[in-house]
C-alpha cells in the first residue's frame, strides 16, 4: 500500500481493515513498484528505479536489505516468483519487443530467455503447480495468455478477445 506523492516510498502491511501493522524496509528513492512477495513471505521482488533504468530488485524482508537481482541496461520489470521460491520470472525489453526471462532466485547464473515473441508481454501470475504462467499480451488488444512450463513451453490463449483482458491471476485452488 503506498499513499502521498513524495519521491520516497515505503511498503506497509496492512489488515483487512485498514489498520497499519508495520512497515517494510526503509523509505525508497529507488520508487519501488510491482511488488511480487516470495513463497516463503521472507523477501519481496519489486522493480526499482536508479539513474534511469528499470531493474529488479530483492527486499529481504527481516533485515530490510535490498539487493540488485537484474543488471541489464534494458528496462526489467513485473517480477513474479515461481511457486517453488526458485525462479523469478520478469519482462524485459533487452531486443526491443517486451519479453519474458527468468533467473534462478538466488541471483546466481545468467538469465534465460523464457518467451520471445513478436509482442510485449507481462507474467501477472503463476500456478501453484508451476505448470502454467500467465501473461498479458497485445495480440487484439490485451489478451491473456498461458504458458506451458511443462514441456515445448508452447503458449496458448486463456482470453482472446476484442476487449480489454488484464492482469490475469490463478485462483487460490488453481482451477479458475
Amino acid at each position: 500500500y503506498r499513499t502521498g506523492s513524495g519521491s520516497e516510498r515505503q511498503f506497509v502491511w496492512m489488515d483487512r481493515s485498514g489498520k497499519e501493522l508495520g512497515r517494510v524496509g526503509n523509505p525508497d528513492s529507488g520508487s519501488p513498484v510491482d511488488p511480487s512477495l516470495s513463497p516463503d513471505s521472507r523477501h519481496v521482488a519489486v522493480t526499482r528505479a536508479i539513474s534511469g533504468n528499470l531493474d529488479v530488485w530483492l527486499l529481504e524482508l527481516e533485515r530490510s536489505v535490498l539487493s540488485r537481482f537484474t543488471f541489464d541496461a534494458a528496462t526489467d520489470t513485473y517480477p513474479i516468483w515461481s511457486p517453488d521460491g526458485r525462479r523469478i520470472v520478469f519482462s524485459s525489453n533487452r531486443t526491443g519487443v517486451i519479453d519474458l526471462y527468468q533467473k534462478p532466485a538466488t541471483g546466481a547464473g545468467k538469465e534465460e530467455v523464457l518467451l520471445a515473441t513478436k509482442f510485449s508481454k507481462q507474467a501477472t501470475d503463476w500456478s501453484r503447480d508451476g505448470r502454467f504462467i500467465l501473461y498479458g499480451t497485445l495480440v487484439n488488444g490485451p489478451d491473456i495468455m498461458a504458458l506451458n512450463m511443462d514441456g515445448d513451453r508452447k503458449p496458448f490463449p486463456v482470453v482472446q478477445t476484442n476487449f480489454s483482458e488484464r492482469l490475469a491471476q490463478f485462483s487460490p485452488d488453481g482451477k479458475w
